[in-house]
């Protein structure tokens, strides 16, 4: 386990001439796994003046890097080898972001969904809200406009068609005075998808938009409506601070962590179900922000002198 001696850089970094510290990201390739880490590390550099080098999880790549890290952070199962080994190496701090598949104790900071956990209290685990993700803290006022994310069949959920076609329907149609936006993302079916871009709103396939543009939709919509088997689109509506409800979708596995983590949601209020009984309101978005709260805390344990 690499220990963290940030303490080394920090008592130098007010010398002329000396960098500011450096982040090795280790990434695996995977958009969803690269966003958290992204997210983490562009909260970092809006507290303190870090640089960042992101590096393919490759061990023979990362022996080409000259450069001393000050901290390594990756995140997925691919990243876990590449950044125990740069952490050892340059004796920096290793944060991995989601639950490892090796014990946690080999690394220096673990920040883990809190639907992940299993009550541990080891100091070196930090249970966060969901997944981290790139929603920017400074969040603009909400525009006129409602957006639905369709996710699709898992290994926790499956899909009904009919009702689910008919909830977003009966959404759109009860609130007019919205302008309607809708995507879908990988996992939806091919035949769903062309029922969807029928619907009288505006339909965004994934496969067509660039990585930004759902952050930027969350920021403008005023309502948000989400399949419950996307647990991280979830929260970045949340985290958006969109007035969020979600659209059942048939649960295979009702004990899952998937499912308590979104049936630990509704008791919170932070959103509802539809309904088609109910008129459609939905909650009050909390206050959340996981990625800075995540970066205040490797800044506050790791490197002191800069917060």
């Amino acid at each position: 386990m690499g220990l963290p001696l940030a303490h080394n850089f920090i008592r130098t970094s007010s010398i002329p001439n000396i960098p500011s510290p450096l982040i090795w990201r280790i990434t695996d390739g995977k958009a969803g796994h690269e966003n958290q880490s992204l997210a983490l590390v562009r909260n970092l550099q809006a507290l303190a003046p870090f640089r960042v080098l992101d590096l393919p999880a490759s061990m023979r790549g990362l022996r080409k890097v000259s450069e001393r890290p000050s901290l390594v952070v990756g995140t997925g199962h691919r990243t876990h080898l590449a950044l125990l080994a740069a952490a050892r190496r340059f004796e920096a701090p290793s944060v991995v972001i989601m639950k490892p598949t090796i014990p946690s104790a080999f690394f220096d900071l673990c920040l883990v969904p809190e639907h992940d956990l299993s009550n541990s209290t080891a100091n070196n685990i930090v249970a966060t809200k969901g997944m981290l993700n790139l929603i920017p803290v400074d969040r603009p006022p909400k525009e006129e406009r409602g957006l639905i994310l369709v996710g699709g069949p898992s290994k926790h959920h499956g899909i009904d068609q009919d009702s689910l076609l008919s909830a977003i329907t009966s959404i759109i149609s009860h609130r007019p005075h919205l302008d309607w936006h809708l995507t879908d993302s990988r996992r939806t079916p091919e035949d769903f998808s062309a029922r969807l871009d029928k619907l009288n709103l505006v339909y965004h396939p994934s496969s067509q938009s660039p990585r930004e543009w759902l952050p930027q939709e969350l920021l403008r919509a005023r309502e948000v409506w989400v399949t419950e088997d996307s647990m991280s689109m979830i929260y970045e509506a949340i985290t958006a601070r969109a007035c969020v409800g979600l659209l059942p979708m048939p649960r295979k596995t009702p004990r899952s962590r998937v499912v308590r983590g979104i049936d630990r949601l509704i008791e919170s209020e932070w959103t509802r179900f539809f309904s088609a009984r109910a008129d459609h309101d939905l909650p009050k978005p909390p206050e959340l922000h996981e990625a800075s709260r995540c970066a205040r805390e490797v800044l506050h344990r790791f490197f002191p002198s800069l917060t």
